[in-house]
């Protein structure tokens, strides 16, 4: 503790002597604060396979203009390594600082004779992704914190296939960013000198357009049964995605009413506690809405418009799904489709990650097409549909438990846009049979099997807690629980060791028989989550074994 006090008490002085007069005066007002001094500098915000996050501050550890100035000059380094006049796409979301680092991120390209695409507004991270693709840029980096709270910001780098940078990427850039002193290797040119030499050029609303022409064309393509639509209820929680799905639902003709207190940027989110469309409480006034107008759908995508919950009336009440819900339903929905065309062939694919439910295994074998597994992070769907490319495999969907979704081949990443449409169009086919989705859902357990999953998450803050993540992530390794209920534990995968077909990472898998618990720390929180994923022959056992890895794992956090 010692050497980290040391460490960061050298830095906050240093910071003091180089930083502005206005980052200086917030530092000064924490010269009787050592646990902060500590937090703030003992180390470097890490620069991790989703690139910067973290709590907004003066500091080594927080994001600041500093910290994002250095990132980019690493990757401006590190993409001048393979090209000599490399481009790149920069958007952001609603968040506060949101537009400040992305035009300082602009400054330092520039400075570097890097080519510079910049949003004239706001944008969603699928359209930065989609972006990269139709300019044939090589790369992309968004300012956002997608779902996390107010007093977040973060910073996204995305390679030139429109692929969040996986760990061989990101590892090269973060050795880039290593080697580079905050105050003296910076180079920042001026934004309004970069833009009238059109090293900087802004992108406008035709390339918004090209993206709904893409998806639209797609759903299009599905020839969905439109004759029965849902009325909709969409809430963008202050979000970048609101332009974009307003777009495509007024495009297929949908009925939808907005949340119009959520519907503006407010970089406090006001009305919630965390912009979050996994949580049920962000629903709050979507559901208040839809229940005046009798709404059949109610939707929300996160601020930057990556993720997207559901809520659908049954039996008169506002049920929701869980994102391996809705996951399995498009799965299922777009094989029917796609098998209704004869077009399907045996090594077509759906893409999940490896804590994504199991219940689109069966699925996929009953088509007669392939399941492919990666690591947790869409960026590793997205590498994974890059990588088969050229082989003749048809990319069907892609989807992870948090509410991540994909289909079409215009980006590499979730895209709660083109979910949106897919969720609506597959509403009202069910709609069309006198079906809700609650009832096509149940349809499937039945068919498939009873499959159930749960994800826990332990906060941590700090020095001690990166420590307390660490002795978790250990017992795991060494001493995790041998039986769970009446399940002897049948094989641990560590994903540390050589894994054939992943690459390395922090994570480790008990494998029980029905059961399966899988734990890793957070890349860009101070969190390390446990995944439960569970199959019985009834929904009453598949509720009993997720209790029973519960009391597990609250014994392996106990550390």
């Amino acid at each position: 503790m010692t050497d980290v006090k040391e460490i960061a008490y050298k830095r906050y002085q240093e910071w003091l002597e180089n930083v502005t007069e206005e980052s200086k005066e917030e530092l000064f007002h924490l010269k009787d604060n050592e646990d902060e001094i500590i937090d703030r500098f003992y180390k470097d915000l890490d620069f991790g396979t989703g690139g910067l996050r973290g709590i907004m501050g003066v500091g080594t550890n927080r994001m600041n203009v500093y910290t994002v100035a250095r990132a980019t000059q690493g990757f401006a380094n590190y993409l001048k390594r393979y090209k000599d006049f490399p481009s790149v796409v920069i958007a952001y979301d609603t968040r506060r600082n949101s537009d400040l680092f992305a035009k300082v991120a602009a400054r330092v390209l520039a400075a570097n004779n890097v080519n510079v695409y910049i949003f004239d507004q706001v944008a969603p991270t699928p359209l930065l992704s989609f972006a990269v693709r139709k300019l044939r840029t090589d790369g992309g980096i968004i300012v956002t914190a997608s779902h996390n709270p107010p007093e977040y910001n973060g910073y996204k780098v995305y390679t030139s296939d429109g692929t969040q940078a996986v760990p061989l990427y990101a590892n090269k850039i973060t050795s880039e960013i290593e080697k580079i002193d905050y105050f003296k290797d910076i180079k920042m040119a001026s934004f309004e000198e970069a833009l009238n030499s059109e090293q900087i050029n802004m992108l406008d609303e035709s390339i918004f357009n090209d993206y709904l022409d893409e998806i639209e064309g797609y759903i299009r393509s599905l020839n969905p049964k439109m004759d029965k639509k849902p009325v909709i209820v969409y809430t963008p929680l202050y979000g970048a995605a609101l332009k974009l799905v307003e777009g495509i639902l007024k495009r297929l003709g949908f009925e939808y009413s907005l949340v119009e207190e959520q519907s503006k940027i407010d970089p406090s989110f006001s009305t919630l506690k965390v912009p979050n469309p996994e949580e049920k409480e962000a629903f709050e006034l979507a559901l208040k809405k839809a229940k005046e107008i009798d709404a059949d759908l109610v939707l929300a995508t996160d601020p930057d418009g990556d993720r997207i919950g559901v809520f659908e009336k049954y039996k008169g009440n506002y049920v929701s799904f869980t994102g391996n819900q809705v996951g399995v339903m498009l799965s299922h929905y777009l094989l029917s489709k796609f098998s209704e065309f004869s077009s399907l062939k045996p090594d077509d694919y759906i893409v999940k990650t490896i804590v994504t439910t199991d219940m689109v295994k069966p699925i996929a074998q009953e088509f007669n097409v392939k399941i492919e597994e990666t690591l947790t992070g869409f960026k590793y769907i997205g590498e994974k549909i890059e990588n088969y490319m050229n082989s003749g495999r048809k990319f069907i969907f892609g989807f992870e438990e948090s509410y991540g979704y994909l289909a079409n081949d215009h980006v590499r990443d979730k895209d709660a846009v083109i979910a949106a449409a897919l969720i609506s169009v597959m509403s009202s086919e069910m709609l069309s049979e006198m079906k809700t989705l609650t009832e096509y859902l149940k349809d499937l357990k039945e068919r498939y099997g009873y499959y159930d999953e749960k994800l826990l998450s332990f906060t941590f803050e700090g020095f001690e807690g990166t420590q307390k993540i660490k002795r978790i992530m250990n017992k795991m390794r060494k001493t995790p629980p041998i039986k769970v209920g009446d399940f002897t534990l049948k094989e641990t995968l560590d994903y540390l060791n050589q894994i054939e077909g992943f690459p390395k990472s922090d994570v480790v898998e008990l494998r029980y028989s029905n059961i399966k618990i899988i734990a890793r720390p957070s890349g860009t929180e101070p969190k390390i989550k446990f995944y439960i994923l569970v199959k019985s022959s009834s929904e009453q056992k598949s509720v009993k074994l997720i209790k029973e890895a519960e009391q597990a794992i609250s014994e392996i956090v106990n550390v």
